[in-house]
């Protein structure tokens, strides 16, 4: 899928540029495993869903049939490519302090596919969404993480070494969820990219989970503070889903820009709702298993509820008087100790 134009091509350039100019900034260089190129592939023709199920995807933006719906478009594309292009910006700061080798490579290598990522909802900017497009390619990598000025405020989160496996476990599997829906986007250029993303997607939620199973397999950092950190990302893991009642989602459901998990819905106010009970029937089956690396005697992790310091939705700024507690400084302080033990992690497996 080629830049249909010369000022695209040339307004892609002078975008690459910018990226690489980002990366000198922030003192990254890219894992030569990863190209750092679009990839597209295959779709259906036909739209699955939405009031326009059944007619041919959207080619281009002049295809879609309300101004709205490439307004709304517009807005999930940015979205998705600032989540991936701050996700870098939130791991270098542990690029260099990585308890193993072994970690370090595979950040680097996670940072460089979150890069491809940003690349590739830059190159649907650039390409589809003339001058506007442009512009919101370029404020991709004029905002930083580092600022706060992340879109998703999960992305705003400062990680640790502890916390950032529970942010590739948690945080990558709401991608992996999104981009799922997206990738039935009745926009082809967008779905046709959302199905690599999501392949490589994978790989992260593998540096999340094994890392917590290191953890646990170690047992050097107490449940209770690690559960403080899971309740902490899980619950901005629900938050990322959106309220649990949502007349945005039913839009984007409606205007067939984003599907319902397992392609059926009764309530499209509720899509939002159904992508996080599937996400927490997961969570809970995994630290069920992480559980079991634990201990017969020790205390063990449990699934965060989902009313715990919520910021959208029916919960949000509500009291909460369950066990939940979110992680303090003398949390930090503590960690930072166990850091300094080269066991409190158990080595790392695999490429």
């Amino acid at each position: 899928m080629e830049l249909g134009t010369g000022r695209q091509r040339g307004a892609f350039d002078e975008w690459v540029d910018m990226m690489r100019a980002w990366h000198r900034e922030l003192d990254v260089h890219p894992d030569p495993r990863v190209e750092l190129h679009e990839k597209f592939s295959d779709v259906p023709a036909e739209i699955g869903f939405g009031r326009y199920a059944g007619e041919r995807r959207w080619e281009s933006v002049s295809d879609i049939p309300d101004p709205k719906i490439k307004e709304a478009l517009l807005r999930l594309i940015v979205w998705q490519g600032d989540s991936e292009v701050r996700a870098v910006e939130q791991s270098r700061a542990l690029l260099d302090c990585a308890p193993t080798e072994h970690d370090r490579d595979r950040l680097a290598r996670h940072m460089t596919e979150e890069t491809r990522h940003g690349w590739q909802m830059a190159y649907l900017l650039v390409t589809y969404f003339g001058d506007e497009g442009r512009a919101a390619a370029r404020e991709l990598l004029e905002r930083r993480a580092t600022r706060g000025e992340a879109l998703l405020e999960m992305f705003n989160v400062k990680l640790n070494w502890l916390n950032v496996f529970s942010w590739h476990n948690w945080g990558d599997r709401v991608g992996k969820y999104q981009l799922s829906m997206f990738g039935q986007s009745a926009f082809a250029p967008f779905a046709r990219s959302a199905v690599p993303m999501l392949q490589e997607e994978g790989f992260h939620l593998v540096i999340g989970y094994q890392g917590m199973q290191r953890i646990c397999a170690a047992n050097r950092v107490p449940v209770e503070l690690h559960q403080r950190y899971i309740n902490q990302m899980l619950a901005i893991c629900y938050d990322a889903f959106g309220a649990e009642v949502s007349t945005s989602a039913k839009r984007y459901y409606d205007w067939g820009l984003k599907a319902a998990w397992g392609n059926t819905i009764e309530d499209a106010e509720r899509v939002n709702q159904k992508l996080r009970d599937a996400f927490m029937d997961e969570a809970r089956k995994l630290l069920g298993l992480l559980n079991k690396l634990l201990p017969e005697s020790e205390k063990k992790l449990y699934l965060t509820d989902p009313r715990f310091n919520r910021k959208n939705g029916p919960f949000a700024q509500q009291p909460y008087e369950g066990p939940e507690r979110l992680p303090t400084a003398e949390d930090a302080a503590a960690l930072a100790e166990i850091f300094r033990q080269p066991d409190w992690i158990a080595a790392g497996q695999g490429a």
